[in-house]
């Protein structure tokens, strides 16, 4: 899958391509904020987008997800500690990974991720993810 990191945190975005692109998976990013995503996906679409709630400069990751959503219908997975803020957000996102993770959930959340580009609702979640869809909800997204 072509995933589209966005994270303030540089550390955190290095782990996260490395472990994807390990993975076989085609990494875009990262970026940490909305202009800059704006232009990356404009130029080449992700399949998936992992959003910070909180980026650079007071951004927010929510106003990111909505944006992918909205105007190229990419699905986003929150990767962020803000919990409560996914939650109330939920529109924006398929799902929320919490932080901190481990890699084996990363990746199994991009499983996930692919599962339901498929128009499948996944039989297992793993830790640390809450899946915001219901099996009514899926539709083609791109």
């Amino acid at each position: 899958m072509r995933i589209l990191i966005v994270e303030d945190e540089a550390i955190i975005a290095l782990c996260i391509g490395m472990t994807l692109r390990e993975a076989g998976h085609d990494v875009m990013g990262p970026v940490s904020s909305l202009s800059a995503c704006a232009k990356l996906a404009g130029d080449t679409m992700p399949d998936l987008a992992l959003v910070d709630i909180n980026l650079e400069s007071g951004g927010s990751g929510v106003d990111v997800a909505r944006m992918l959503m909205e105007r190229w219908g990419v699905m986003s997975i929150f990767v962020s500690a803000q919990e409560v803020v996914a939650r109330r957000a939920r529109d924006a996102a398929v799902a929320h990974l919490n932080k901190p993770f481990d890699t084996k959930t990363l990746l199994a959340s991009v499983d996930i991720a692919e599962t339901l580009l498929q128009g499948v609702m996944p039989t297992r979640v793993p830790f640390g993810l809450e899946l915001f869809v219901q099996p009514g909800d899926l539709r083609p997204l791109h």
